[in-house]
């Protein structure tokens, strides 16, 4: 039976695949410009309500993105 604890092999190879946190950092930096052009569209609109819960979500994407960011530096 192996070892159990950390993978001694290279990032991405067979012992140690490679993390799927690049894609994820890639998903959060998009739905935060989405949710950015969207806040914009809406206040261009004039639509209030549409525009503080858009930017809310913005707001919310941008702490995802710094978390993310923060774990894919941890993992190396």
């Amino acid at each position: 039976m192996g070892r159990r604890g950390r993978l001694k092999g290279p990032m991405g190879s067979h012992e140690r695949p490679a993390s799927p946190l690049l894609f994820r950092l890639v998903l959060a930096v998009f739905g935060l410009v989405v949710l950015i052009a969207g806040a914009v569209l809406a206040a261009v609109a004039g639509s209030a309500p549409l525009t503080v819960v858009l930017s809310a979500g913005a707001v919310a994407a941008a702490l995802n993105v710094y978390w993310v960011a923060l774990r894919r530096r941890y993992e190396r």
